[in-house]
């Protein structure tokens, strides 16, 4: 081989190894849309100085609106956390609050700060009063059953279960794209399977492209992450990115079962779609 050809092949790898490489996601040819993670404790193979933070949150751009899912659990980490991302807010469309606990609500007050008008915040309808206290500037909009927030963005409705002996409600993020259903999940305290078994009842028929965000199994045993491993192929689920509360050993039992239908969607990670 030519010197000029040793370059060129030694520039292929290095590109490929870069595309390997880029914590950037992509499944198809993207249209715009994208759920970016700005707030994490599982931190992301990432250049961007992010800082990890015990919460979660995401930044969703879908059919050109923008849409903040839960917001983490520090105002100051979530605003830092924006710049290197490439992330504004000034003309966010909604916020949607998965659940009423800390690590998903603290970062609220950013919104003062960042959003050009502060825009709908919908919340479980359990959640109204306590999240209103604390921030009463907020247009806070309470959500008991499924709703279409935007155009193709849903609340799968409240979900009710018990956490430490409490009553909790919890909803989540449908997106409903080209290829399927995208679901973000904040915590999953009713449980993952039953939330998706509840988004099929919603949207019968319709293809499941990906679930993300907290699956809440930190503490569950092999035996019940396979379980759960299996209902959710039984359910036809494409693609899983879980992280947040979701636990070590889930992940790594759901990465060897799922392989490359295992998507890596941690703090500072953007899956384009």
């Amino acid at each position: 081989m030519s010197g000029n050809g040793t370059i060129l092949l030694f520039f292929g790898v290095f590109m490929l190894m870069n595309v390997l490489h880029d914590p950037t996601l992509y499944a198809g040819d993207s249209a715009g849309n994208s759920i970016t993670i700005v707030y994490n404790n599982v931190p992301g193979d990432t250049t961007a100085a992010v800082q990890v933070g015990g919460g979660f949150s995401a930044f969703i751009t879908f059919n050109q609106k923008k849409i903040l899912f839960d917001t983490g659990g520090d105002t100051t980490i979530l605003i830092n956390n924006m710049g290197p991302l490439g992330i504004t807010l000034e003309k966010l469309d909604a916020v949607v609050i998965s659940h009423n606990h800390w690590d998903h609500i603290y970062g609220l007050p950013a919104l003062y700060y960042l959003a050009e008008t502060v825009p709908k915040v919908y919340v479980p309808v359990s959640s109204r009063d306590p999240v209103l206290q604390q921030n009463p500037r907020l247009d806070i909009v309470p959500v008991d059953e499924p709703v279409e927030i935007l155009p193709n963005v849903w609340s799968s409705g409240v979900m009710e279960t018990s956490y430490r002996n409490i009553t909790l409600h919890e909803q989540s993020l449908i997106l409903d794209g080209d290829r399927g259903l995208y679901v973000i999940t904040g915590c999953a305290h009713p449980g993952i399977v039953a939330i998706i078994e509840h988004v099929r009842k919603v949207f019968p028929g319709s293809p499941i492209a990906l679930i993300t965000g907290g699956f809440h199994l930190v503490g569950a045993t092999e035996q019940e992450i396979r379980g759960i491993s299996s209902k959710l192929k039984m359910l036809g689920v494409k693609n899983i990115a879980p992280s947040h509360c979701t636990g070590s050993l889930a992940m790594d039992i759901f990465r060897k079962e799922w392989g490359e239908n295992y998507l890596e969607l941690y703090l500072g990670h953007t899956y384009k779609f």
